[in-house]
């Protein structure tokens, strides 16, 4: 068995373990020759996979969310790493205990981040914004769960605790900017920072591999944010219109950097500081998986990516370069469009 998952192994390397089956299509060769393509995941991350045997048959056995135990070699395609699949197999019963789990994760110190967490939410003193916070995190809905989701699906931060990282990270930086730009009001930023993702529990499903549920995908996560909290704050005696009014445009602004299309612009300082910092940690984030996955070998540059629509150089000393795993930052699969 592989001691290592998927994403972690170089060309050539040999695969022996357990993967969730997170897509599956039936191609053909130009020679008319059916092949099985399939996008398999384990908890390294997700990669492409192909058998060239036996593919109609495994492509009516196999499921989409099944998981199934696979013997196979890392290669390179068309600049990226692939799975030759040589065997695969369903599980057995005596192996479901060994491969409940199979979702990506943090690499990061969890109770660390955690602890970071608590710390700037116990620096919020404003009566309405410590009420707001704790009315938004009842009803079932424990921060334990929310900080445990991703923050996305393919771009950043898209595995388990990925959001507990995103969300310490844009407060760790919001202390930061407050102490150049004094007229920002830190309290709100970090406020809109805890609950501008409060829709990704219901924007996600985590059944096997992370993907979106019916309502996030029809509705998205900064709708299902405004609603919530337009809700809570409502049942706040006297909460002041001008800062009820300030906190649902910074989270409804939020993407104001980051789609070209946003639909509401920040504008007001904290709506453009929020959008920003934003915007810098996720493209952070996907970037460092780029530049560690997707740099050709034997050179300093990677593919040309989509998402960035250029090609990232990696040829500079990478802080971690060397480093044991455990001491390694969170590095988990590639970001593909």
């Amino acid at each position: 068995m592989s001691s290592q998952g998927m994403k972690y192994l170089s060309v050539g390397e040999e695969f022996v373990g357990y993967c969730v089956i997170r897509r599956k299509e039936l191609k053909y060769k130009k020679s008319g020759e059916p092949y099985l393509k399939l996008e398999v995941g384990d908890t390294s991350g997700r990669l492409s996979a192909k058998s060239w045997k036996n593919a109609e048959t495994l492509f009516e056995r196999l499921k989409t969310g099944q998981i199934v135990k696979i013997r196979g070699q890392i290669q390179w395609y068309q600049n990226f790493k692939e799975l030759n699949i040589l065997q695969i197999r369903r599980i057995r019963p005596d192996e479901a205990d060994s491969c409940q789990d199979l979702l990506p994760r943090s690499r990061k110190d969890i109770s660390g981040l955690l602890q970071k967490f608590q710390t700037h939410l116990d620096s919020i003193t404003c009566p309405y914004l410590m009420k707001l916070l704790t009315l938004v995190f009842e009803d079932g809905f424990p921060v334990e769960e929310y900080v445990k989701m991703p923050s996305g699906k393919l771009w950043h931060h898209n595995y388990l605790y990925g959001n507990l990282e995103h969300l310490v990270c844009l407060m760790d930086i919001t202390d930061a900017i407050c102490m150049h730009y004094r007229q920002l009001d830190g309290e709100l930023l970090k406020t809109a920072v805890i609950i501008h993702n409060v829709g990704v529990p219901t924007e996600f499903s985590r059944d096997g591999f992370i993907d979106y549920t019916t309502s996030g995908r029809l509705l998205g996560h900064v709708y299902l944010a405004l609603s919530r909290v337009h809700e809570k704050i409502d049942e706040i005696e006297n909460f002041p219109d001008r800062l009820k009014l300030h906190l649902l445009h910074i989270i409804s602004s939020q993407n104001s950097f980051c789609n070209d299309d946003p639909g509401v612009k920040a504008m007001s300082l904290e709506a453009i500081v929020f959008s920003l910092m934003k915007f810098m940690d996720m493209q952070v984030n996907a970037a460092e998986r780029i530049l560690h996955y997707d740099k050709l070998p034997g050179s300093e540059w990677t593919t040309f990516n989509r998402l960035f629509k250029r090609f990232l150089y990696g040829g500079q000393k990478l802080k971690n370069e060397g480093a044991d795993e455990s001491e390694e930052e969170n590095i988990t699969a590639p970001v593909e469009e």
